[in-house]
């Protein structure tokens, strides 16, 4: 994974108008469990094709993990409105309005998604759409049943299986997440994002050991995520051991190998 970003950042060096080159660094970022950068390189994306489809869907959802409402909202109503197959469904276009409070959009975009949807109730992208639209306003619920729509029409989306666990767990229902994202991994098994989220569930369960064995999975293919190396320091933590949270400041997971299976 790393040496794949390697590549993608210097062909992007090398040739800044690549949208192609900048999506697929976005998308890598993204699986990465780093939204930030993925949403960095997912601007350049559409600065060099402003009609890239799968960049502002991409964006849509990244913006979405972090709790960007309106950029998220938007995103994902240009995505549709410009998508061939959903843009001749969409009811009537509304002027964009800057002072537009965030619930209002969040009702707007939603009832042109549900308006395609009737048209189109088997498309899983469609019900994707809808369950990121549906975490954005916390209605888990209503997320979980288009996720778990998504899944069952495409039950190869390694992608739909992570965000249908996700939910899941932000809904307190920590082991049926837990199953849903050793769906994603089977799919998908180096897929940082799905590891990191499997290891919350597990310390949510007080499974400290296998929560540190995903951390330590995901590190090994990213070894950079601050982030993950917080959570680990805290299952060390939890499993009264110093010693190992002490060892989380080498960011270096191989250190671990002699401790945990991963």
């Amino acid at each position: 994974v790393a040496e794949s970003i390697k590549a993608l950042e210097a062909e992007v060096q090398q040739n800044p108008e690549n949208c192609d080159a900048w999506l697929t660094l976005g998308l890598a970022h993204a699986e990465n469990d780093e939204d930030v950068q993925a949403i960095v390189a997912l601007n350049r994306a559409l600065q060099a094709n402003p009609d890239s489809l799968d960049a502002l869907l991409a964006l849509g959802v990244s913006h979405t993990n972090e709790l960007e409402q309106v950029h998220a909202l938007n995103h994902l109503r240009t995505w549709i409105t410009r998508h061939p197959d959903y843009a001749g469904l969409c009811p009537p276009g509304r002027e964009e309005d800057p002072l537009q409070g965030h619930h209002t959009l969040h009702m707007e975009v939603v009832d042109i998604f549900q308006q395609v949807l009737q048209t189109r109730p088997d498309d899983s992208e469609l019900h994707t759409v809808l369950g990121v639209l549906y975490n954005l306003s916390y209605e888990y619920d209503k997320a979980i049943h288009h996720f778990q729509e998504a899944t069952r029409l495409n039950p190869e989306d390694y992608s739909s299986w992570n965000k249908l666990g996700a939910t899941l767990a932000n809904s307190m229902r920590s082991e049926e997440a837990i199953d849903s994202y050793i769906q994603a991994l089977n799919l998908k098994p180096n897929y940082v994002r799905a590891l990191a989220n499997l290891g919350i569930s597990y310390s949510n369960q007080e499974m400290y050991d296998e929560a540190a064995s995903c951390y330590l999975k995901s590190l090994n293919l990213n070894p950079g995520a601050d982030h993950i190396w917080s959570s680990l320091r805290v299952v060390f933590n939890c499993m009264n051991r110093p010693d190992l949270a002490a060892k989380c400041d080498m960011q270096n997971a191989e250190a671990f190998r002699g401790d945990f299976e991963f």
